[in-house]
């Protein structure tokens, strides 16, 4: 499982923080450019979430 820090090439410092107190030292989301929102920090990388959530509901078949 890969975590949203900085190391990760499509994440980067937020325009605004959204804690409001503008230092990098308390930032608790990273903007990620792969799907273009805020995140949460040091969490689970929300593009593979929303990625395999969405390859399971391309494979899913409805039963009528």
């Amino acid at each position: 499982m890969k975590y949203c820090d900085l190391s990760c090439e499509y994440a980067e410092f937020p325009q605004q923080l959204s804690d409001g107190s503008y230092t990098c030292r308390t930032f608790l989301a990273l903007y990620c450019k792969k799907i273009g929102r805020l995140v949460d920090k040091n969490g689970p990388c929300q593009a593979d979430i929303e990625s395999n959530s969405q390859n399971k509901s391309h494979s899913t078949k409805e039963v009528e």
